[in-house]
């Protein structure tokens, strides 16, 4: 269970105090119980960094062969600690497109958390955790690439609690639906949420309208702003944080009766 902190009105779910760093723990851990269940011996995973760096952990532990494939644009950090994970590591233009051949090929196990519905099993733990430790929350502010970890969340939430995913100008594949008021441009500071082909789309818009939520798009220069704000606060976090921060910012006028006194913000990662 990671903790949550409260700053400043606002409390904070500290999925950057997980094993390996992320929330990614919480798919991985059951993805690959899954596929020791169903006899598999090797698994294969597309990612941008964080959540192999997780499915190299727990492979590690149960002796799982992993073959990683990843973009040329990880960032560096994330870099290093895949080259010494021990396991096949390959820099690919479309790692998607070549995790699925391999676990064709090789009957490995895909590790790929928007079609494999392990993933958002695994994810249903943040919203238990949520319920149980924070049972006054009155919204959750989340960054969305895929949309599995909001679904997961959404599916042990109590069905009351507004949702409001966010994502950058750059990539807002689900938040556009909800939010046009934004520039669109080519940077994006949050590269872990550069998924383009979102499966789950029209589930997740549904879930987001049913709670009563929204989707928010962020210009980079708030995601920034806010990223500096948690690193001067003590949060060691990814810019996809300062994503969620910016978004609760931006949000505040607008959603102020659907937002109520007990925001909590998602910490997905610590910075790498």
């Amino acid at each position: 269970m990671t903790p949550i902190d409260f700053r400043d009105q606002i409390f904070y779910k500290r999925e950057d105090q997980n094993v390996t760093g992320s929330t990614k723990d919480r798919a991985l851990r059951q993805q690959i119980s899954n596929l020791i269940s169903l006899g598999y011996s090797e698994a294969v995973i597309s990612s941008s960094g964080n959540a192999a760096i997780s499915a190299a952990y727990y492979c590690r532990i149960y002796k799982i062969k992993l073959t990683i494939f990843i973009s040329s644009n990880v960032s560096k950090p994330k870099l290093g600690i895949l080259q010494t994970s021990g396991f096949s590591l390959n820099t690919s233009p479309t790692p998607n497109r070549d995790s699925f051949r391999f676990a064709k090929l090789n009957h490995a196990y895909n590790l790929r958390s928007s079609t494999d519905p392990q993933a958002r099993l695994g994810y249903q733990s943040l919203g238990s955790e949520i319920a149980l430790q924070l049972p006054k929350v009155t919204s959750i502010f989340i960054p969305v690439g895929s949309g599995t970890t909001l679904l997961g969340l959404s599916d042990t939430l109590p069905p009351h609690i507004p949702i409001f995913a966010v994502q950058p100008s750059a990539n807002p594949t689900i938040c556009a639906h909800f939010d046009q008021n934004f520039s669109r441009e080519a940077f994006n500071p949050t590269p872990a949420l550069s998924i383009k082909l979102v499966p789950l789309q029209n589930e997740i818009w549904q879930t987001i309208s049913n709670r009563h939520g929204s989707g928010l798009v962020i210009q980079s220069s708030a995601i920034l702003s806010a990223h500096r704000q948690l690193l001067s606060m003590g949060f060691n976090v990814s810019t996809e944080s300062g994503l969620a921060l910016a978004g609760y910012d931006k949000a505040k006028s607008a959603f102020s009766s659907q937002i109520g006194k007990n925001p909590l913000i998602i910490l997905t990662g610590t910075q790498r």
